[in-house]
């Protein structure tokens, strides 16, 4: 039994340490009931708390998964499950002391798809890595001010990118599906991974509801990148895309739920996202969001793809002082690992950006 004690006190000091520091207080006890633990119990610090509110109601199996989860950071773990009775919210009380101590609700974060408890009446599951992050669309960008050939520098610009005639660059075909899978089938989506201008490999269908991908290290069953990389017969690739293959790490999820398409950043870096969905009709430039690491955006709902009521070629009249490259695709989303394009950034084209997520969503083309 001392033992036991022993590897609990273990357990318990580990995640006390792993915990998110703030400068202020160090848990944030607002909504969740956690001021009445604190007169019923009479704790004087909020390490007996966390483990007189929380720890000590978990099994040791649970307690494991939950230090192993917050020490690597959500890798492939499983539901950490406590019982609803004793607070509210228990699960916003973990995500504020090893993830985000700035959050103040539950309408804050959004449940992973991986997460198996969500409609458990009797247990919530606490492993702050079954969670993510609402990122909302930014607003408009300044106005767009296009950037000189001379001020672009060479890493910016992709290898297959023609001259620039007339300050505007000469438009290529298009980059979605190359002719390849006419027909969609069971399928909803379909991925398509590119390194700068280079498409690498063959598409990927996608015929269940949830697909990760990410890069060497399976997080779920998905997409393995460094397979399709492994496999193409490409040309070795720049020293650029070979530091940015390193960011990938655990990628992402898109899920197709109730409400559209919803993308889960879980990677240690952001990821960037063009999607006409996500388009301001009344902006006069490319609309590319920022998703943190950890949070999670709906990128594509049907029938809001705003002023793009068909697939059409771009020409003078497109809105966009600059048109972006090829076809504007209302069934098409764009995700960019760690670096972002657009008009706040150097890099004008996604096919500037080193590594790159091309989401083709059903009807295809």
């Amino acid at each position: 039994m001392f033992m036991f004690r022993r590897k609990r006190t273990s357990l318990a000091k580990r995640l006390w340490r792993a915990r998110i520091r703030t400068t202020e207080h160090e848990f944030i006890k607002d909504n969740m009931g956690c001021c009445a633990f604190i007169d019923e119990l009479n704790f004087c610090s909020d390490e007996g708390l966390l483990r007189n509110s929380l720890i000590k109601r978990l099994k040791d199996n649970q307690l494991e998964i939950l230090v192993n989860a917050v020490e690597t950071r959500g890798a492939n773990t499983s539901c950490v499950l406590y019982p609803r009775e004793y607070v509210d919210n228990p699960h916003l009380m973990t995500c504020q002391i090893w993830r985000w101590p700035d959050i103040n609700h539950v309408d804050e974060i959004k449940r992973l798809p991986c997460c198996e408890s969500a409609k458990d009446l009797v247990y919530e599951c606490i492993n702050p890595y079954h969670f993510s992050r609402l990122c909302y669309p930014e607003s408009p960008p300044p106005p767009y001010c296009r950037f000189s050939a001379e001020r672009l520098k060479p890493e910016d610009r992709a290898p297959s990118e023609k001259e620039v005639r007339g300050g505007q660059l000469e438009l290529r075909a298009s980059l979605t599906t190359s002719g390849e899978g006419a027909s969609c089938g069971a399928e909803w989506c379909k991925l398509a991974y590119w390194e700068l201008s280079q498409r690498i490999g063959r598409l990927y269908p996608v015929d269940t509801r949830v697909v990760n991908v990410f890069w060497d290290q399976p997080h779920g069953d998905g997409l393995s990148l460094a397979a399709l990389a492994q496999h193409s017969f490409s040309p070795p690739p720049p020293d650029a895309v070979r530091r940015n293959r390193n960011k990938i790490g655990a990628g992402m999820t898109l899920s197709l739920e109730d409400d559209g398409v919803w993308v889960y950043n879980r990677s240690e870096w952001p990821i960037f996202v063009h999607s006409p969905s996500l388009e301001d009709p009344d902006s006069r430039s490319l609309l590319v969001h920022r998703v943190s690491s950890g949070s999670c955006l709906n990128i594509f709902v049907p029938g809001l793809s705003l002023g793009l009521s068909a697939p059409y070629y771009c020409d003078g009249t497109h809105p966009h002082p600059r048109p972006p490259t090829g076809p504007v695709d209302r069934n098409t989303v764009r995700i960019s690992f760690a670096k972002g394009w657009g008009p706040k950034y150097s890099r004008q084209e996604v096919t500037s950006c080193p590594t790159w997520l091309e989401v083709l969503l059903a009807p295809c083309r």
